[in-house]
């Protein structure tokens, strides 16, 4: 109790009305801080064996090892340098899709800071698009040397010949994470967004 009879405030709790505390990075979120580094690391060890592998089989040449062939699906072990996005769009701006990656990491952690710990679904998916933007990132700052400089290794590739030949662009684990929580986080929010214009229930007196 302080002089004049006013009652002193304490900081309150995160996820408490006025609490922001530090906390709140952390505090119930283990959803987001759990999976990511696991992701990476499977990301970054299946980019590795399988481009050792690879490159043991066909003596450094950019070789293509089938897996599994039908006419309807085939999928081929290739080892293909990446310099930008999906289908190897962009290909000469890989800096500045560093850039991008970077500030989209950031933002991605702006956006955990400011999510309930009550989402837990939302951590999830947040969780697995910050993995594969790390996996891709770390290629992108470690491989200076590769052809094409600072390219991201892709080593997963599916194609097919009915009912019109097709192909997949050529993806890893990063990708992966980020395509399915890409998918996951815009459902997720169509969902909300039709939950908020349903019309509330008048509750009787």
């Amino acid at each position: 109790m302080a002089d004049g009879g006013a009652v002193d405030v304490v900081a309150a709790p995160d996820g408490v009305a006025g609490g922001k505390q530090p906390l709140r990075w952390f505090l119930g979120k283990g959803l987001f801080w759990s999976p990511w580094p696991l992701l990476v690391l499977l990301d970054l060890w299946s980019k590795d064996a399988a481009f050792s592998w690879m490159e043991a089989r066909y003596g450094g040449e950019h070789g293509r090892y089938p897996v599994f062939v039908t006419e309807l699906l085939r999928f081929d072990l290739v080892t293909w340098e990446n310099p930008g996005t999906i289908w190897g769009l962009f290909g000469d701006g890989t800096i500045a899709l560093m850039v991008l990656r970077c500030c989209a990491v950031l933002g991605m952690l702006w956006f955990v800071a400011s999510t309930p710990a009550s989402k837990r679904l939302m951590l999830a998916i947040l969780s697995l698009i910050f993995a594969g933007a790390i996996g891709n990132l770390y290629d992108n700052f470690t491989r200076g040397d590769a052809d094409p400089a600072r390219s991201v290794r892709d080593f997963l590739f599916f194609s097919g010949e009915w009912p019109v030949a097709w192909t997949f662009p050529a993806f890893n684990v990063a990708d992966s994470c980020i395509t399915v929580g890409a998918i996951g986080l815009l459902l997720t929010m169509l969902r909300e967004d039709v939950a908020s214009r349903k019309p509330r229930k008048a509750v009787s007196s």
